[in-house]
């Protein structure tokens, strides 16, 4: 009787164990096949939309103190920054986002893909 229970207790086991294992699998089918998404947010950026992800620099201009980007925005860069933007160039791949710790007006960060460097500036307008 006891073999009988054991062998049943096994058989149990096995099943909840197979059962985890599927439920495993269907979690990690159903996330979007490993791509991450960005959070939804509703937060509207300083022009009325939301804060572009990624832009191309058009210009440098003033020593690395303006950041113009391709969607015409124009940035101003903090000056403790600027030692790092003066050698950004046109075409550079940027993040705009918002700042983690903002400093007076300049509440915004831009990353720089090809430097790896960031900076914090302030949304100063559009150009155009």
């Amino acid at each position: 009787m006891k073999s009988g229970r054991a062998g049943a207790l096994a058989a149990a086991a096995g099943l909840v164990m197979l059962a985890l294992g599927a439920g495993t699998l269907r979690a990690q089918e159903s996330n979007d096949e490993g791509r991450m998404r960005a959070p939804s947010t509703n937060s509207d950026g300083p022009f009325g939309r939301s804060i572009v992800p990624g832009v191309r620099i058009l210009t440098v201009g003033e020593g690395g103190t303006y950041i113009i980007l391709q969607d015409n925005t124009v940035w101003e860069v903090y000056l403790p920054d600027r030692t790092s933007t003066v050698g950004w160039r046109d075409e550079d791949f940027l993040v705009v986002k918002e700042a983690p710790v903002g400093h007076g007006s300049y509440t915004y960060e831009l990353f720089n893909g090809r430097t790896e460097e960031k900076a914090i500036v302030r949304f100063e307008g559009r150009t155009g």
